[in-house]
This record gives C-alpha cells, sequence and structure tokens, in this order.
C-alpha cells in the first residue's frame, strides 16, 4: 500500500501527466515544457544560459560566415560574381614582375563580349584622403575621416544595388568624355554641410567633381563595394602601363557577374579562345611569344582559401569550410558536456514520473522523444538569447583592430563600422541557429534520456521512497 501511495502522489505531483501518456498535440507538448521551466526555475535559468552561452560562440562565427558570404544589400549577387585577375610576361622577362590587373579595352574586347556575362566593370580603390570644398577641408584633420574613393564604370552601379537618395549615377557619356563627376555617400554629405553647408562641387584630387548622386552609406563589412566617393575611372585614360594602344594590362581589378544558369566553368571556357588570340596578336607585335593568363575566383573563395584550389569543386568548397565547421562544433560541444551533466541529474529527480508513465503503457521511445522535445523548447530559448548575445558581441568589438583585421580586407580598415540588422537576421542564419540547437539538444539530452529511461519500472517508481 505503501508503493501505491507514492505512485499516487506522484501523479498529482507531475506537471499534466495525465493524458501525456499518449502522446498528446503539439500545443499539449508545449505547454507541458512550460509547465515544467515554471517548476524548477533554477534548472532552466542554467540550462538557458549554458545554451546561450554555447549558440553565441557558435553564431559569431556563423554571423562571420554569412556577413562574407550572403547577398547582403548592396552586394546583392555574390553567388554569381566573378573576380578576375589577369597576368602578362614574355619568356624574356621570366622571373620578373607579372603585371596583375586590366585595362578598359580588355573590359570591352574580352569579358563584355561574353554571353555569358550580364556586367563587366572595372575598378581602383584610392587610399583614404581628405577631400576640400573650395580649398576648405570638409572634413576634419583626423584621419580616421578621411574617405575612401573607388575610380570605376557606369557598370559598378549595375553590380551593386546601392539605394540612390538624391541624384543618379553618372552614366556612360559623362564616363566616356571623363567628365569630373561623383556620387557621394549620404554620411559623408552629412559632415560637409555641417561644416560648409550643402555644396554642389567637392575638390578631390585637387580637381572640382560635381555631384550627381547620393547613396545611403553601407556598411564597411561589404568591403568590395564600400567608399564614401565614387567617381569615373576616366573612360580610356585609365588602366595601361604603357602607350600601345591595344595592351591588355592594366591597373584596374575587374569584377563580372555571370547571367543566371552559367558557371566559373563556363565563363572560362568561353574566354578561353580570346585569350589565345590576343597572345597570338601580342606575339606578333613584340617579336617574341607574350604570355597572358585569367584568373576568376568566386566570391567563396576569395573569402575563403584556407586551402588552395585551382578548379573550385563542391569538394574544394566543402574542405574550406571545415575550419570554420569545427570552430563551430568545439563552441557547442565544450558547453554540452557540462550542460549533460546537469540533464542526468535532473532525470534522476524525474524518474518516478517517467515510472509512473511506463506503468500506464507508455512506450520508452515515445518518452524519450518527449524528453528531447521538452529539452528543445530550453534549447531554442538559449539559441534566442545567445543570438542577441552575438549581436551585442559584434557591437562591442566592431572599432576594435582585431575585429576590423579578421573580417576586412587590407586596406580597407576603418574606424566607423556600421552593422545592418539584415545582416543578422536572414533565413539562412535562422536555419544555422535551429539546426546548432538540433545539434546541442542531441548531444546534451539523448545519452542521459536513453540511460534513465532504460532503468526498470519497479526501480523508478520506489526512487523516492
Amino acid at each position: 500500500m505503501k508503493t501505491n501511495t507514492n505512485t499516487s502522489s506522484q501523479i498529482h505531483s507531475t506537471p499534466s501527466l495525465i493524458g501525456r501518456v499518449r502522446g498528446g498535440s503539439v500545443g499539449g507538448l508545449l505547454s507541458h515544457s512550460f509547465a515544467l521551466i515554471r517548476e524548477d526555475k533554477l534548472f532552466s535559468a542554467i540550462y538557458i544560459a549554458g545554451t546561450a552561452v554555447a549558440i553565441a560562440s557558435a553564431m559569431v562565427v556563423a554571423i562571420l560566415l554569412n556577413v562574407k558570404m550572403a547577398n547582403i544589400i548592396p552586394e546583392t549577387h555574390r553567388d554569381r560574381t566573378l573576380y578576375i585577375t589577369s597576368f602578362h610576361y614574355k619568356d624574356s622577362e621570366i622571373g620578373g614582375p607579372l603585371y596583375s590587373g586590366c585595362s578598359t579595352l580588355a573590359i570591352d574586347e574580352l569579358f563584355n563580349k561574353l554571353e555569358c556575362v550580364e556586367v563587366a566593370t572595372g575598378m581602383r580603390v584610392d587610399p583614404y584622403r581628405e577631400i576640400t570644398v573650395d580649398s576648405i577641408s570638409a572634413l576634419s584633420n583626423n584621419p580616421q575621416n578621411s574617405v575612401k574613393a573607388i575610380f570605376c564604370d557606369p557598370s559598378f552601379f549595375q553590380l551593386y544595388d546601392f539605394q540612390f537618395l538624391e541624384g543618379r549615377p553618372f552614366n556612360e557619356q559623362e564616363y566616356r568624355d571623363g567628365e569630373q563627376v561623383c556620387v557621394v555617400t549620404d554620411k559623408m554629405l552629412a559632415k560637409i554641410e555641417v561644416q560648409s553647408g550643402r555644396p554642389s562641387f567637392i575638390y578631390f584630387n585637387n580637381l572640382p567633381y560635381r555631384i550627381v548622386g547620393v547613396i545611403k552609406r553601407t556598411s564597411p563589412l561589404m568591403d568590395t563595394s564600400y567608399a564614401e566617393l565614387y567617381v569615373p575611372s576616366l573612360g580610356k585614360r585609365v588602366g595601361y602601363t604603357d602607350s600601345n594602344p591595344t595592351n591588355y594590362q592594366g591597373n584596374l581589378s575587374v569584377r563580372v557577374l555571370l547571367k543566371k544558369g552559367y558557371t566559373r566553368e563556363d565563363f572560362l571556357k568561353e574566354l578561353e579562345p580570346l585569350c589565345r588570340r590576343y597572345e597570338a596578336a601580342q606575339s606578333s607585335a613584340e617579336g617574341e611569344p607574350v604570355h597572358f593568363t585569367v584568373d576568376a575566383k568566386s566570391h567563396f573563395f576569395v573569402c575563403f582559401s584556407y586551402f588552395h584550389s585551382d578548379d573550385e569543386s563542391a569538394s574544394d568548397k566543402a574542405k574550406n569550410l571545415m575550419p570554420p565547421a569545427i570552430l563551430m562544433l568545439i563552441f557547442l560541444l565544450l558547453p554540452a558536456l557540462n550542460l549533460s551533466g546537469l540533464v542526468s541529474n535532473r532525470m534522476e529527480a524525474r524518474r518516478a514520473e517517467m515510472g509512473i508513465r511506463k506503468a500506464f503503457g507508455a512506450k520508452r521511445r515515445t518518452l524519450l522523444r518527449e524528453v528531447i522535445r521538452e529539452n528543445l523548447v530550453l534549447t531554442c530559448c538559449g539559441g534566442l538569447v545567445g543570438w542577441v548575445l552575438s549581436w551585442l558581441f559584434y557591437l562591442s568589438v566592431r572599432h576594435t583592430a582585431m575585429f576590423q583585421a579578421l573580417i576586412l580586407r587590407e586596406g580597407n580598415l576603418t574606424g566607423d563600422i556600421t552593422l545592418d540588422l539584415k545582416m543578422f537576421v536572414t533565413p539562412t542564419l535562422f536555419l544555422i541557429v535551429f539546426l546548432c540547437c538540433v545539434v546541442l539538444n542531441l548531444m546534451v539530452a539523448l545519452i542521459p534520456s536513453w540511460t534513465s529511461l532504460r532503468k526498470p519500472i519497479v526501480e523508478s517508481l520506489n526512487q523516492k521512497k
């Protein structure tokens, strides 16, 4: 009779026990899970806090991957963008310097003629420097207030989706004629207006540039498109390293946007005969063999090149993803070991409840599934908290030199890193957070729950005697 008395007391002390033996609906599961959270607030708080730390650590890596790889405004075509580098050399100059970059002629006669290319643009980044308005410094003398300028062509604004607040990008005619026009960001214009009022012209490199458009400033984390000032690369007058009017070598970095359905391999295959034709023409003109090679890298392999790859196959991509994936797994595994012990103690405290439910006919796999789901509710709560913590972490370290050296390319360091909510709230990141929660939940709950549920019914019922 004593056993019956204990059993009866356990039935009344277990949240929503009756009706759970046969499974129940999703709503019933959630209500039961939250009842367990309210019943043991200390356990729930420790579990959620431990999960939040684990998820936040993993999310720091995931957000870094997302910022560098995902299609984020204005770089909304990263998955179809190729980064071009060309190399020129003669047999007599082997061992000497190789010329890297392209001229505007190469862009017109090579890349823009390819069927697979939607947009081809050449750009050149100018070092940080101050601009002036009527010989008066438009910004303070603080080097961090110097502006970054990009010399580009009109196609640059087709590749990158800038939000124009006023005006327009400079057009093809202005570019070909070498007119001194420019596009500026709203933040830079606001700095100028504070000191000098609204200007129509700004002086850059001691030359007056007429402002034709104002765009919303993007985050410096979008470092392939970020600048404060965009000016024409002066058409045919920029990009050559010598006076040869047919030379493809120059100082412009080329970005190519592929049409949908085309791949990097299609681009290289279509480009090959044009490169060989140019080699033959230059070799004939120079009187000795001239070699011309084009190297095209996708956005992924520009950002992640832990292991060198020439063909950029799926296996190469997976191999380059291994270091951050292993780092995320370590961040999840270490806290999981501590949480696993916590769950084990929790299951020991609930052995009587599980014994009663097995006595009423509940199967072991049903109970195991429900325990994992209950822990998943706590894990997801911790995952959301961890997501917020990772954002707060980035907000706190965004101005440090270590963070900028890690996430920005060399030469793009700036003292003002803005973070857009869209960098943190994407379907990809949501999926990563959910998968992290599932993996962590399985590592934490599966083994101790299975071990506890294998105990005999009688032993479980007599646990609190």
